[in-house]
């Protein structure tokens, strides 16, 4: 197995087998015997170099960006931003009843946030370990509002609610202390602290309860790019040994380029979210989004591939946005920091106007995965695989709009049958596009919803929109057959994730014990089985494939996952590999249906002439 185990020097990866095999540095080679040898214990009281959370906005957040929703206090003009939970399309699920109270969602970073707030008086705090400061903070609780703020106070409305203010809001700190001047983004951590503190929300249940979160969100980075530290494998491993909890985590604000995504986000089992910019109206990426690609490291090979890596794998609404506001001098403003305190004190009915970040990006995707947690649970509740982090985020992932600048290399397929290829799946800077909650409902509880066992091989015939979490093997196709003809010149998109083997046991020790492969597909069926291919995503490092484009022909098509190869694997696991899938196609109108269109129309034309 390789294992992640803590010493002096930053960022050892090791790999055992019968004995130490490898290490990788970043920016170095695989260590020689007897230098794996002299590694020492993963102690939990070490401390990282500065971790840096994503927002290069938080020291233009002075008074003139302030307001205040009662009669006291600072009042520069009402938020000026959007409704970013309309905009969204949240009100899909609001108008039909769902706005999260079946889900608990968790902020891990390095405060907590202000729940003396009027948006966020209903939030929990979890308890903080030895080693944090556990101090309330202005960031954590900008981000928490965005996630489930509450209408509250002496003069509720939009600004104050989050995408999904009917879930429960727990807030964790994992900060040793802040470095820097107020107002500071800079903090250490102890890692044996902030393990124990995502344990509390992955495994072991908030609020004194067993109930763990459904979603985490967190807004920190710093440091390894090639997801092989510390952080990176020990996240990853408790999202795996915990797959029916999503792990969020913003992309940076270190702007475009290879290398610019780092850890927490720099890992495999979570979803990555990148920033759109206000002007116009979040169409684009925003200047300081980070993007990729990254490099890839094999630890058991002692092997590296540079910009192989796409690393967003979505982007939302990053700039002018309006959140709960604390001015406290605790956290990132503690007195213990050079400089004035930042801001004013405020109060419990203040809100930053327009703040910006890949920060304030995340929370909104986990306010929207907590809304399709709350569905899972409404509607599919004795089906947990509807609750499988792979198929949450595939849904997100497949339900985004293409923005115009989107690209993931796919080019014509050389095989002249009207479909792509790509070799990377993602967009480098917003993944598979921008988030839109209002389809990811529609994909989420329409067409096929999973299927129903756990075989492989040709799983029957499926919707043309729908999901299912699967499993593939070695040397295995699962293949799903669209029941009904596509519509020659209509937009498909399909999208395929699944997990890195990690592991993080109960003494905080990290293992990267394998990595595989898989491959998505579409093909054509010819004569009752899928025969001529027509489209394909081969990324061979990223864990998520996607393609979306025009289907060529009219015709039944049938989406195929492949099990392609192992990657490296030091345990000897077995080679199947569980997966989330989503697919989106359009049909070929049913005759009867064409006939209520078209008298739909000869109807509307015969009122606007009666009218004219």
């Amino acid at each position: 197995m390789v294992r992640i185990r803590k010493r002096t020097t930053r960022l050892p990866l090791c790999a055992r087998a019968a004995a130490l095999v490898s290490i990788i540095l970043a920016g170095g080679g695989p260590a020689t015997a007897a230098q794996a040898d002299t590694i020492g214990a993963f102690d939990g009281s070490r401390r990282t170099p500065s971790m840096i959370r994503h927002d290069p906005m938080a020291t233009a957040r002075l008074t003139q960006d302030l307001f205040s929703g009662g009669g006291s206090g600072i009042q520069q003009g009402l938020f000026n931003g959007h409704d970013i939970n309309l905009f969204l399309g949240a009100d899909r699920f609001y108008d039909a009843g769902l706005t999260g109270g079946h889900s608990v969602m968790s902020n891990i970073e390095a405060g907590r946030l202000w729940n003396g707030h009027e948006t966020l008086t209903h939030a929990g705090l979890i308890p903080a370990e030895p080693n944090t400061t556990g101090e309330t903070d202005r960031h954590a609780t900008w981000v928490s509002m965005l996630m489930g703020g509450r209408t509250g106070g002496t003069q509720p409305g939009a600004h104050q609610r989050g995408i999904a203010p009917g879930a429960q809001l727990h807030s964790g700190g994992i900060a040793s202390e802040w470095t820097g001047s107020r107002y500071s983004l800079n903090f250490e951590l102890f890692f044996g602290a902030m393990f124990d503190t995502y344990r509390v929300a992955f495994e072991t249940g908030l609020g004194g309860t067993s109930r763990t979160a459904d979603v985490i969100n967190s807004s920190f980075g710093g440091g390894d790019t090639l997801g092989v530290d510390e952080i990176a494998v020990g996240l990853d491993g408790l999202a795996i040994q915990n797959p029916r909890t999503l792990f969020v985590t913003s992309a940076g604000n270190r702007g475009a380029g290879p290398n610019k995504v780092t850890s927490p986000a720099a890992g495999y089992n979570n979803i990555v979210v990148g920033a759109l910019g206000s002007s116009p109206t979040y169409t684009f990426p925003s200047g300081f989004t980070s993007g990729g690609p990254n490099a890839y490291a094999d630890p058991a090979n002692g092997t590296t591939a540079n910009a192989v890596r796409q690393m967003v794998d979505i982007a939302a609404p990053g700039q002018q946005l309006g959140s709960a506001y604390y001015g406290g001098e605790t956290g990132g403003n503690g007195p213990g920091l050079s400089g004035s305190a930042n801001g004013p004190a405020g109060g419990l009915d203040f809100y930053s106007r327009s703040i910006a970040g890949t920060s304030f990006a995340s929370p909104l995707v986990t306010g929207s995965a907590a809304l399709l947690y709350d569905a899972a649970y409404d509607l599919f509740g004795s089906n947990s695989d509807a609750r499988d982090a792979r198929v949450i985020k595939a849904v997100l992932m497949n339900a985004a709009d293409k923005t115009p600048s989107w690209t993931n290399g796919q080019t014509m397929h050389p095989n002249g049958h009207g479909g792509v290829r790509t070799t990377q799946g993602l967009d480098n800077r917003v993944g598979t596009g921008r988030l839109n909650v209002g389809r990811a409902f529609n994909q989420f509880i329409t067409g096929t919803t999973d299927v129903a066992g756990a075989a492989q091989g040709a799983l029957g015939t499926v919707d043309h929109v729908g999901w299912d979490y699967g499993v593939v093997g070695q040397g295995q196709t699962n293949d799903y057959a669209i029941e009904s003809n596509l519509v020659a010149g209509s937009t498909f998109s399909a999208t395929l994730t699944w997990f890195r083997d990690r592991r993080l046991d109960g003494s905080n020790d990290g293992f990267d014990d394998s990595y595989d492969n898989l491959d998505l597909e579409l093909w054509r069926i010819v004569d009752g089985g899928p025969d001529v291919l027509i489209s394909e995503s081969l990324s061979m490092y990223n864990s998520s494939e996607h393609f979306s484009f025009l289907i060529p022909t009219t015709s039944r098509y049938a989406v195929k996952v492949r099990w392609t190869q192992e990657l490296f694997d030091v345990v000897g696991d077995l080679n199947e590999t569980p997966y989330g899938l989503a697919w989106s196609g359009v049909l070929v109108p049913e005759p009867a249906t064409v006939a209520i269109l078209v008298a739909g129309l000869i109807a509307a034309r015969r009122r606007a002439r009666a009218t004219g």
